[in-house]
């Protein structure tokens, strides 16, 4: 006699939740849900009829089956959230910029695989040759592209950090000769005109764990000169021993130091533009001094890029503290084409 009676639809969902974390036979399930195995065996009827990733195995030769949902592949996806497709786009044209081929290729595919959309858009020009999806997203500036040596330290940079690989590399620092580094590379670190590699230095523990007297150290990959990967791996520090986000907290681009509060002034035809422009985390207006000029304040390291932007304000911006920011941008403007020598600051701040 056939058992009719209707599946409810709160335990045919239940029974699903279950399939899709992996194989269960009829008495797993009876377990888990706590049905007999007849009911189960409705909802595995019911399952089968509206999911076309149900899968059935025999596991003995009695012919005890197990059931599974099979969880989703890529390559079956054509279709992706609007944010997913946004991030691989976006992704694309980044690594497209500055490293052609490679991981480019690689989340081009992707993004085929998530929107089933060939790579010539029906609506381009013949031999456009332009991605339908990719082609709707554009950086404005884009990254600086890697030189051949950099784009073979960025792709063994990328593999270790992925796969959590020690690195034997020797780097040319901005002053003195060469030197070898062991280096457990952490966090790739995408700054506005170059990327960097941040890690612990120094030959890793047997079992690759993180240390609190660890000695981290910021590389660029356009200074190292030769990179090996290690067979060795290591272990990611916990957030209270490296914390990028942290780290980087004070710094307004790649180069990073302790941040100390700076207060400035712009002209006050800039309103607009100081209303709705973020230039960092920190970022305080006051409302307008006497003569109209807008204060801004920040908590951020002075060196590295922040001195960059304080020059291309040109005269239209002034730094009220610290008094020594202020000399500095002083003498800077003061200087004529061609005379004096950049220091190191100036020079490495260009790039």
């Amino acid at each position: 006699m056939s058992d009719d009676r209707p599946t409810p639809i709160s335990q045919a969902l239940r029974c699903s939740r279950l399939l899709r974390e992996g194989w269960h036979d009829k008495s797993s399930l009876a377990q888990r849900l706590e049905v007999s195995e007849r009911a189960v065996k409705r909802y595995l009827r019911a399952i089968a009829l509206e999911d076309d990733d149900f899968e059935t195995r025999a596991i003995d030769e009695r012919g005890l089956r197990q059931y599974r949902i099979r969880p989703p592949r890529l390559a079956d996806r054509r279709r992706g959230s609007p944010y997913e497709v946004l991030a691989l786009a976006m992704a694309e044209r980044f690594f497209r910029a500055i490293d052609p081929g490679g991981v480019a290729d690689l989340i081009d595919q992707v993004l085929y695989e998530v929107t089933g959309e060939d790579d010539d858009d029906s609506d381009a020009a013949p031999g456009a040759g332009m991605r339908g999806v990719a082609r709707r997203f554009a950086l404005a500036r884009a990254p600086q592209p890697l030189p051949g040596t950099v784009r073979h330290a960025f792709d063994r940079v990328l593999r270790g950090v992925v796969e959590r690989r020690v690195l034997d590399l020797t780097y040319h620092p901005r002053s003195g000769g060469s030197r070898r580094y062991v280096l457990r590379p952490y966090t790739l670190v995408l700054g506005e005109a170059e990327l960097a590699v941040v890690g612990a230095i120094g030959e890793p523990p047997e079992d690759g764990v993180a240390q609190p007297g660890d000695t981290l150290r910021t590389f660029a990959l356009h200074r190292i000169e030769a990179i090996e990967p290690r067979k060795t791996r290591f272990t990611m520090p916990h957030l209270g021993l490296w914390d990028p986000e942290s780290h980087f907290a004070g710094s307004w681009g790649l180069y990073a130091g302790e941040p100390e509060p700076v207060e400035v002034a712009v002209h006050p035809h800039f309103a607009e533009l100081v209303a709705r422009r973020r230039w960092h985390p920190s970022q305080r207006a006051g409302k307008p001094k006497e003569d109209g000029w807008i204060p801004l304040q920040f908590d951020v390291f002075t060196g590295g890029e922040f001195r960059t932007w304080l020059l291309g304000w040109g005269p239209w911006l002034r730094v009220e503290s610290p008094p020594e920011l202020n000399d500095w941008l002083t003498d800077m403007r003061s200087i004529d084409p061609g005379r004096g020598t950049p220091g190191a600051d100036e020079v490495f701040r260009i790039v």
